[in-house]
């Protein structure tokens, strides 16, 4: 993002955090979303190039099966909504990238990583 800003293009960032909603950039804005619902951030899609969600939880947690499902239905929720979103646009952007999470895992030999908790 902060490449994109650097050139000049506007940034809009949705953010589930009201207090990152302030910017001193003239290049970046944020605009406050719940990553489940379509609500007035759906303007920040209208005419936008480009979409690029990255949202979910944060991984950087125990996996618990508790947290495994709210890390799931952050992605899932957050996917489906961009997804109306675009859809629902008069002008939408020609390209969506989605990422649902880049986890680096040590290299084991003696555990597997994939095994869920209990």
């Amino acid at each position: 993002m902060r490449a994109f800003a650097s050139e000049g293009h506007l940034c809009t960032i949705l953010s589930r955090d009201p207090r990152a909603a302030a910017s001193d950039s003239p290049t970046v804005r944020n605009v406050v979303w719940d990553a489940r619902t379509v609500g007035p951030w759906i303007e920040a899609i209208e005419g936008a190039d480009v979409v690029i969600n990255l949202a979910g939880r944060s991984v950087n947690c125990r996996y618990t099966r508790a947290h495994l499902d709210v890390m799931m239905r952050s992605r899932v929720d957050s996917t489906r909504v961009v997804g109306e979103a675009i859809a629902r646009a008069r002008n939408p952007p020609r390209l969506w990238l989605q990422s649902a999470t880049a986890t680096v895992y040590a290299h084991r030999y003696d555990a597997p990583t994939t095994k869920l908790p209990g």
